[in-house]
C-alpha cells in the first residue's frame, strides 16, 4: 500500500477548526502549530461536539478547498456528526500512518482528533502528516 501513497503537493489548503470543550485544550495547540507552519486556520472556537461538527461540516461541504479539523474527547462524536454530511469525509485519526491513509486512500476532507486521547505532540504530527497526503487516486475496490 505505501507504493500508493502519493507525494506532497506543497500547496497549503486553507482550515476550519473547531472543537468542544474536552477537545479544546488540543484544538488550540494543533491551531497554533499550523499557523507557525503558514496554515491560514479559522478557529470557530468551542460549542457542543455535534455544533462544532455541523460548522466545520457545512463549510467544508460548500467549499472543497477547505479542510477541516474537528475536536472532541475522542475525536469519534465529531466525526460521526461531520460524516452525515454529503461530500465530507470525516476521519478520526489516533496514528500518523492512519492519517496518511485517510487522505491517500478515502481522501478525508476532515481530521478528527480527541483531546482525551492525543497529546499535542502527537497531534501535531498527525495533522502534519494528514495535510502533506495528498489522495492517491487509486481504485483499491473491484
Amino acid at each position: 500500500m505505501s507504493s500508493a501513497l502519493a507525494e506532497p503537493s506543497g500547496s497549503k489548503p486553507p482550515l476550519l477548526a473547531a472543537a468542544d470543550p474536552f477537545g479544546e485544550a488540543l484544538k488550540d495547540s494543533l491551531v497554533a502549530h499550523l499557523r507557525q507552519k503558514g496554515y491560514t486556520v479559522d478557529d470557530s472556537g468551542t460549542s457542543a461536539y455535534y455544533d462544532a461538527a455541523a460548522a466545520v461540516a457545512k463549510r467544508v461541504q460548500a467549499d472543497g478547498s477547505v479542510r477541516g479539523l474537528l475536536f472532541c474527547g475522542t475525536g469519534m462524536g465529531v466525526g460521526m456528526i461531520a460524516n452525515k454530511f454529503s461530500g465530507v469525509r470525516a476521519a478520526t485519526c489516533e496514528n500518523v500512518p492512519a492519517a496518511r491513509c485517510s487522505r491517500a486512500i478515502n481522501d478525508a476532507n476532515v481530521l478528527c482528533l480527541g483531546g482525551k486521547v492525543t497529546s499535542p505532540a502527537d497531534a501535531n504530527d498527525i495533522a502534519d502528516a494528514w495535510l502533506a497526503q495528498e489522495h492517491a487516486k487509486v481504485r483499491y475496490h473491484r
